[in-house]
């Protein structure tokens, strides 16, 4: 299983649920951060990636030992969690 590092600091930083701040909110950070980031397209290249990979565990990578942003029930809702806060905005954004 890749790492997917890039994927990892975004969910630790800008969604780690420890802040307190609203979806919404974080939402709008985290879309804000990726416009003006240098790192933008790799993101979003590891995104697509991390997305399409069927090893990929969701619910380990939003929920683990060292943040915490989503505690789903099953992949499934992990993966769907997932596109809805991180690729969605993103496409709402170039589009």
């Amino acid at each position: 299983m890749t790492d997917y590092p890039n994927i990892r600091r975004v969910l630790s930083t800008v969604f780690n649920c420890e802040d307190g701040l609203s979806l919404d909110v974080v939402k709008g950070l985290y879309v804000r951060s990726q416009v003006s980031s240098a790192n933008a397209a790799e993101f979003r290249r590891e995104l697509r990636d991390a997305l399409n990979d069927p090893f990929v565990s969701w619910k380990h990578l939003l929920c683990n030992n060292d943040y915490e942003v989503f505690d789903a029930e099953s992949e499934e809702d992990a993966r769907r969690f997932a596109v809805e806060v991180l690729w969605e905005p993103l496409e709402v954004e170039a589009g």
